[in-house]
């Protein structure tokens, strides 16, 4: 079973995990790729569970940039349940439990919802038009805009220089 984890590492590995280069796609949940993807996020290499990682990222990637709503989320989340289970001291732990073939969505959607807060959603894309990168925002105003200051933020804001001295 996967669990969240506090940074959201699965959610932003999988978000990030397929960039367009011109005619070039960098897809780490390719066919040949793919399986050691999984096994480092600690799912076991099925064929299930890569169908629905691609799938998946699929559905956060059109959320995360406006283009779905989060209903695109249904089909996960109906397979999603929460049970309890004892544990050796005779206490209870709450378990979250995915349906077949649905692991890695699963644990993607619960780091999504913790990352959701009343001043906006903390993972987001970058604002450079030309980056395709998510980051999960963890300034306390949840202000950022660039996935990295040292190349997309330097590059709008010299962007923005030339334009203000170029007029």
């Amino acid at each position: 079973m996967i669990e969240p984890t506090e940074n959201a590492g699965l959610l932003l590995d999988l978000v990030n995990s397929r960039l367009v280069y011109g005619d070039r796609v960098d897809d780490e949940l390719d066919d040949e790729r793919g399986a050691s993807w999984l096994r480092a996020h600690g799912v076991p290499a099925e064929a299930a569970d890569l169908a629905d990682a691609r799938e998946v990222r699929d559905a956060l990637v059109a959320v995360l940039r406006g283009r779905s709503s989060p209903e695109a989320f249904e089909p996960w989340l109906d397979e999603m349940t929460r049970r309890p289970e004892l544990t050796a001291d005779g206490g209870i732990v709450w378990r979250d439990r995915d349906g077949a073939g649905r692991r890695v969505g699963g644990a993607a959607i619960r780091e999504w919802a913790e990352l959701q807060a009343p001043s906006g959603s903390r993972i987001r894309p970058c604002a450079a038009p030309d980056c395709q990168h998510f980051f999960i925002d963890t300034s306390r105003a949840n202000a950022r805009r660039w996935h990295s200051m040292e190349t997309c933020g330097n590059r709008e804001k010299a962007r923005r220089h030339y334009a203000k001295t170029a007029v």
